[in-house]
């Protein structure tokens, strides 16, 4: 049995949720692909370098192929001289795309999870005393009291909460935070932080990743 703590807005404790989960069969090898992938997914594969054909020069020969003493070339294109083409360098529009099946990312998630907690490095945050209007202080007070100011901390927010947009336009100055929708947590972005912090309302979506539903 696992005890996740909750705080209020001020960083007190003001409760616990427990969960019925064994920290075990954490699958590294899972981890390590899903973090492969998606990195190599972010890559724009736009990068590009022009070749001999594609550089700007003369296609006439600098000079004679004999009799000056010097080694004979056909074009100042060559990729030997330069501002010459290049030879197997980039070329645009490539893909560096690798796709992951589902119950593999749907593992990757659920292992993210079990590490946080079994690193004591996930807690839940009641944020129903949050200003109306958008107001970084309080969080970042909140960061003090708990001794999470340097900390880097992946806030998981309730998409259905009519507040979402007052909490993101307090959190997105901070530094070192990071937030996300609950729907849309991914492995790297939870083993990227060293916390994660989620919305008391999105608990039942941290469990259903973790394939417990019953608690």
């Amino acid at each position: 049995m696992k005890e996740i703590p909750i705080f209020d807005i001020s960083g007190q404790t003001v409760g616990k949720e427990l969960l019925d989960i064994e920290i075990s069969g954490v699958n590294k090898d899972v981890l390590h692909r899903y973090v492969v992938a998606y990195l190599a997914n972010q890559r724009q594969g736009n990068a590009s370098t022009k070749t001999r054909g594609e550089v700007s020069g003369s296609g006439r020969k600098p000079w004679r192929q004999k009799g000056t003493g010097r080694a004979r070339v056909g074009s100042v294109r060559n990729p030997v001289w330069r501002h010459g083409g290049v030879v197997f360098g980039p070329r645009r529009n490539r893909d560096y795309r690798q796709d992951i099946p589902a119950k593999m990312k749907k593992k990757a998630l659920g292992d993210a999870l079990k590490v946080r907690i079994a690193e004591a490095k996930i807690a839940l945050i009641d944020l129903s005393g949050i200003a109306p209007q958008p107001k970084t202080k309080p969080l970042v007070l909140f960061l003090k009291n708990t001794g999470l100011i340097d900390t880097k901390i992946l806030f998981v927010l309730d998409k259905n909460d009519a507040r979402r947009q007052v909490i993101i336009k307090s959190l997105r100055n901070i530094k070192n935070v990071e937030y996300c929708y609950a729907d849309q947590m991914n492995p790297y972005g939870i083993l990227k932080n060293d916390m994660l912090i989620a919305q008391r309302e999105a608990f039942p979506l941290l469990k259903q990743s973790l394939g417990v539903l019953n608690v």
